[in-house]
């Protein structure tokens, strides 16, 4: 049962708290493990819901949810399994398969997956990559672990915190799809509208990228092609990457006049591209990547020698973007942190200032 979702098939709600079963159930050190495992999961803001549908209902089994969506599931003492003090199930995710993660966390994921047993939940599992290596038979959950101990928590953190991740992203693509649904284009608002976002990225924005024909761009969170139109026709090549595939659809819509345009829908951090670039750039998209480091780093290998990288980040240091009938995940940018990052990368911050709304960054990779 725990593998499948459609939450609303059982009737779940919060009695005790997890904390007190831990602690009426376990001891030594499975109780630590298994209290800081639940203290890690209440800091990243996960629910807790003791599932009572009838076969759960005489025993401790807990689905941890982000909003409506499955994380993990944790059950203390089954009396059916009297060898196992407590176990936790990792949901069906495709987080797992190639993540970039080291590889003890590896090896202890592969100790821990999932085989089926035949119990009848999963059909007799399925095949899956589980970080980069093929299972047979995989049950839905994909990892299970019994009797937790402290040299687990390193990986059980990474599979939640992959699984987290996967989610919001999720949120975020979900967003943006249904922004191109409400018919939100900014390549065609009106001109005010064109003027307020200029607040952000406008034609000194684009000066910093020092264009000409001969640079080829490329642009992270390209959208509908808002900026795009201008670009492209100031460079050789144009390369736009953004990972809502319904934004990408309206931006080869927009952008199909010009020769030397190419869009690709995928994630840039996890993308493989196949050249290097004179200049990127990226305007109100780094809000959406939580691993600033891991994307600058990124972009210094992806720029030529003495190539350039402009970045606009918002003022705003909301942690959601609410739009009234959804609410986004977003991780906002500090401008020390950014200049930080920036160094840390081996870039040259050449120059840093601000608009009404935005911190603008320009760097550039210095040559060999």
């Amino acid at each position: 049962y725990y593998h499948q979702r459609g939450f609303e098939r059982y009737r779940c709600q919060m009695t005790k708290q997890i904390e007190t079963y831990i602690e009426e159930n376990l001891s030594g050190e499975a109780k630590r493990t298994a209290l800081e495992l639940v203290e890690f999961l209440r800091d990243n803001e996960l629910t807790f819901y003791k599932d009572t549908c009838d076969c759960w209902k005489d025993k401790i089994y807990y689905w941890v949810k982000l909003g409506d969506e499955c994380v993990c599931f944790i059950a203390i003492k089954d009396p059916d399994e009297p060898d196992n003090l407590w176990t936790i199930w990792s949901d069906d995710s495709s987080a797992y398969e190639d993540a970039s993660i080291s590889d003890e966390i590896k090896n202890i994921g592969w100790r821990y997956v999932d085989h089926c047993g035949n119990c009848g939940s999963c059909g007799g599992g399925k095949e899956k990559n589980i970080f980069g290596k093929s299972f047979p038979r995989v049950c839905g959950c994909t990892f299970r672990i019994d009797n937790a101990t402290q040299e687990d928590l390193p990986f059980l953190k990474t599979m939640v915190d992959l699984r987290i991740k996967e989610l919001l992203r999720n949120d975020a693509i979900s967003h943006y799809d249904l922004l191109i649904d409400e018919d939100n284009d900014p390549v065609h608002d009106p001109e005010p509208l064109q003027n307020y976002m200029n607040k952000w990225d406008g034609p000194e924005f684009i000066e910093q990228m020092q264009l000409n024909s001969s640079k080829s761009v490329l642009e992270i969170g390209v959208g509908t092609g808002r900026l795009a139109v201008r670009v492209a026709p100031l460079c050789g090549e144009f390369y736009g990457v953004d990972i809502s595939s319904k934004t990408i659809e309206r931006a080869k819509e927009n952008l199909a006049g010009f020769e030397n345009v190419r869009l690709t829908c995928a994630d840039f951090l996890s993308y493989e591209f196949d050249c290097t670039f004179d200049v990127v750039y990226s305007s109100l998209t780094f809000m959406h990547i939580e691993d600033k480091q891991t994307a600058i780093n990124k972009v210094a290998a992806l720029l030529k020698d003495g190539g350039k990288f402009v970045l606009s980040v918002d003022k705003n240091k909301d942690g959601f973007i609410d739009t009234g009938t959804r609410k986004i995940t977003v991780f906002p940018d500090t401008p020390d942190e950014i200049k930080t990052y920036i160094k840390n990368s081996g870039l040259l911050l050449t120059e840093q200032y601000e608009t009404e709304f935005a911190h603008i960054f320009a760097a550039k990779k210095k040559c060999k």
